[in-house]
């Protein structure tokens, strides 16, 4: 089996990484805080330092692994001139001799202020007004203009993602969430073990240079989801509070209704959990496990 390296192994890579771990795969994992990543460790993978600011050390994150898949789930880094990071990236994965590089992108590139109205696709114009994701648009664009053409290059772009410890049942746990306008909006997301369960399906048969959004079947309200998890957890609905409040910052809410079908049909994946009531359950069991 191929071998798979992680740049940037945070919540969603480590899921990854042990997925492939338990398939007997061998795995390298990449970040600046090794530390957490000793869990990883313990399993079989292999850790690496990686500060993807110094593009130096990118050729040696993901040296020997000839073959792998490369996954680059790094924010970016505004520290570099725009890009700079995602060439460097493909560049050192293509001299290692990587089969597949995969960019794990964000679904929030269509505006920040809701549109509770409009679905997107793949073909969904993306706002060129929003410069908290100005970077991640300079990235995919740097994938766009490679031109290394024996290395499969796809780029997920994923709703919020929510799982095992983390998304909005932790959030309202510790107290940390409001609900903007009431709940009116309407909000997508995706279960970590779905988005692992589409990298692997990409990995497989995705075509060079495509391009997916991730989340579950059902888009629904902030209040409808918030109401049914605090029901079911047992605790007081949270405050709500507007997009614009007098002497505060404007929220901004990048979520939109997301459609998923060009994903299924082109990789021929079928969620685990179509929508938040059922990939909630599966986090209670996990929990209680």
């Amino acid at each position: 089996m191929n071998p798979m390296v992680i740049l940037g192994c945070g919540y969603v890579g480590a899921r990854i990484a042990r997925t492939a771990l338990a398939a007997g795969r061998k795995v390298r994992v990449c970040a600046r805080s090794t530390g957490r990543l000793a869990p990883l460790a313990a399993l079989g993978a292999e850790v690496k330092y990686l500060d993807a600011g110094i593009i130096k050390q990118l050729p040696l994150a993901v040296a020997s692994m000839h073959g792998a898949t490369v996954v680059f789930s790094i924010p970016p880094i505004t520290a570099l001139p725009p890009g700079q990071a995602m060439r460097g990236a493909l560049q050192a994965a293509y001299g290692a001799g990587a089969n597949c590089f995969i960019y794990l992108s964000s679904a929030g590139l269509y505006g920040a202020l809701p549109d509770d109205d409009v679905w997107i696709d793949e073909d969904s114009p993306v706002a060129h007004d929003d410069p908290p994701m100005a970077n991640v648009m300079t990235d995919e664009a740097a994938i766009d203009s490679s031109s290394f053409e024996r290395m499969r290059i796809v780029t997920l772009r994923l709703a919020p993602v929510y799982g095992p410890g983390r998304g909005l049942r932790e959030r309202i746990r510790a107290g940390q969430f409001k609900i903007l306008d009431e709940g009116q909006h309407v909000t997508s997301r995706i279960h970590v073990d779905d988005v692992v369960s589409i990298l692997l399906a990409a990995e497989e048969r995705a075509e060079h240079k495509s391009r997916f959004l991730l989340a579950d079947d059902e888009p629904t309200t902030q209040g409808e989801y918030t109401r049914w998890l605090c029901e079911r957890m047992g605790l007081p609905l949270p405050a709500s509070r507007s997009i614009y409040e007098p002497g505060a910052q404007r929220v901004a809410h990048r979520n939109r209704k997301v459609k998923n079908a060009l994903v299924k049909r082109a990789l021929g994946v079928e969620l685990r959990y179509p929508s938040f009531r059922e990939g909630e359950a599966a986090i209670e069991a996990e929990l209680a496990g």
